[in-house]
């Protein structure tokens, strides 16, 4: 893959997770309503934070197979204990099976990122 093919795959892929992190500092409120543990206000943020921080770093290409390997985990946990409960609810089921569904596959595109940055791949 050429250098700007994958420059732009790498933005396109890593630059949502940033926005969303935004939304997430910018709605709290909105946010807190979706978090099933106690102390959502702080895993909102820090929700946040880990979003901008994974972006910013597949992006500029800091610790970037980190920052891939965060997001990873980050979507896993989103799977886990945000939408995976739901899928026990009939109400809500068919609507957390498409977040499980997308988590996952953002989840393996941060895996494959991660592979790329350590093998030295992207541009």
């Amino acid at each position: 893959m050429n250098a700007l093919t994958m420059g732009v795959a790498r933005v396109l892929f890593a630059l949502p997770f940033g926005l969303f992190g935004i939304f997430h500092l910018v709605r709290v409120p909105r946010f807190v309503k979706m978090v099933p543990i106690p102390g959502a206000e702080f895993w909102v943020y820090f929700t946040g934070a880990a979003l901008i921080a994974g972006s910013l770093g597949m992006i500029l290409k800091i610790q970037a197979k980190w920052a891939a390997l965060g997001l990873a985990l980050l979507m896993l946990f989103f799977v886990l204990f945000v939408h995976g409960p739901g899928l026990f609810d009939p109400v809500q089921r068919d609507a957390q099976l498409a977040q499980v569904l997308k988590n996952l596959s953002l989840m393996a595109g941060a895996l494959t990122w991660a592979g790329i940055f350590a093998r030295g791949e992207a541009k």
